[in-house]
């Protein structure tokens, strides 16, 4: 609640208790306002802390699956098969990796600013027909590289 309705809030209710007091119980209008301060304070702070307590009905973030996890796995267990495998490295990862460059720089990789952006190591890596996969620390820096672009 804002602080203008709960000022407005506040003089009704301290009207009120004074006109009730005054007209129903015939006390003087000093005492009158003695009494309604109490009220008045109580309904001051119960407006401007109205809003703190109310229900939040925004959706809760989802907590992360065990998909997330299972498709990490997965992706790692397919990377070892590939290095163990080329037919497999170069049929389903290299075309892959290949896209993500070509998105980048263009779909033509062999050209000398292609090359130069990627780095031989890379470059060959998406390239050569005859590329395998490079050890996990190397691989992953060729991948830190790629994001980079």
């Amino acid at each position: 609640m804002t602080l203008r309705r709960a000022l407005i809030l506040t003089v009704v209710v301290t009207a009120a208790v004074v006109a009730a007091a005054m007209f129903g119980m015939t006390v003087p209008l000093g005492w009158a306002l003695l009494m309604a301060l109490p009220a008045a304070a109580l309904t001051f702070a119960g407006c401007l802390l109205a809003g703190t307590f109310d229900a939040d009905w925004t959706a809760a973030p989802d907590p992360p699956s065990a998909s997330v996890t299972l498709h990490a796995t997965f992706l790692t267990e397919r990377l070892e098969r590939s290095a163990l495998d080329q037919y497999r490295f170069t049929s389903r990862v290299q075309p892959r990796l290949r896209r993500v460059a070509q998105s980048v720089l263009g779909p033509d990789l062999n050209t000398p600013a292609a090359k130069e952006r990627l780095g031989a190591d890379l470059h060959r890596l998406l390239t050569a027909p005859d590329a395998q996969l490079p050890p996990p620390k190397t691989f992953a820096a060729l991948m830190r590289h790629l994001e980079e672009l």
